[in-house]
């Protein structure tokens, strides 16, 4: 056992609106089940500004990411993104990580944002080497694009991690390579997703972390609501039945990964 005393959920939203009013329930939950910190994905300035209220609220147990998210770029013109880098240029220095940042080339998600989403995270990855972040990455059917801008412009010092990992064995060499956590969520719950299952069998346990994605990516025991940090426990017991380990020693595991990935702030 690590022995830090509680676990992480390494990546959520619970600054969501889909939370109002239910916040304060959902955490005393999952701190009921030894989950104590919850590290946040950043969408845009308006969820940052939320973020930042919940961390007044639960000073030690909220972790600030910062970050604009592909979705927040293709709902925003080239100058509403300039604005927003400058802005989360002045806000970096109080965040744990910087993200989400990354591609995503989906097409009902993409529409006609493609250079603006490969401009934007290029600039993040800028912002990553002055400030020393580690990275939050949401890449979507952009492997090989993603990979061509990250060995173009350079990994920061804290490198990242590929949040909600769903892809293949061979994808996940790529990312783990570049010195990248991979972090798994819920859809290694799901009993067909065996590409996945696959690369968790694989991949090293000292390169894992464990995410809900709060509220969203609920494991099939979480179906039909919001979904709850607590939820890791099944994401846990899953990855150890592939790895042969108690779901304790994963969260154990995945915790200490995360002191690495993401060292507190001084």
């Amino acid at each position: 056992m690590v022995g830090f005393g509680y676990w992480v959920d390494a990546h959520g939203h619970l600054a969501d609106s889909r939370w109002d009013g239910q916040v304060d329930e959902v955490i005393e939950s999952a701190r009921a089940r030894g989950i104590a910190f919850f590290m946040q994905g950043g969408v845009g300035p308006e969820d940052w500004a939320r973020q930042i209220e919940l961390k007044k609220k639960y000073p030690s147990h909220i972790g600030l990411c910062f970050g604009l998210h592909p979705y927040w770029v293709v709902d925003h013109d080239e100058d509403e993104c300039e604005a927003a880098l400058d802005a989360l240029a002045g806000l970096l220095p109080q965040a744990q990580g910087l993200g989400e940042l990354g591609l995503d080339f989906r097409p009902h998600i993409m529409k006609d944002s493609r250079e603006r989403q490969i401009s934007v995270f290029e600039q993040q990855l800028e912002l990553g080497h002055m400030s020393g972040k580690p990275l939050v990455l949401h890449l979507v059917q952009a492997h090989e694009e993603s990979l061509r801008i990250m060995d173009v412009w350079g990994l920061p010092k804290q490198k990242g991690m590929v949040h909600s990992f769903s892809g293949s064995w061979g994808k996940a060499q790529e990312f783990l390579k570049r010195g990248l956590f991979l972090s798994i969520g819920g859809p290694v719950c799901r009993p067909d997703n065996q590409k996945l299952h696959q690369a968790v069998r694989e991949m090293p346990l000292e390169q894992l972390l464990i995410e809900s994605d709060s509220p969203d990516q609920a494991p099939p025991a979480y179906k039909g609501g919001l979904n709850p940090p607590e939820s890791i426990w099944e994401v846990a017991r899953t990855i150890g039945e592939l790895k042969s380990l108690d779901p304790m020693e994963i969260l154990d595991i995945t915790t200490a990964n995360f002191r690495r990935f993401a060292p507190p702030i001084e």
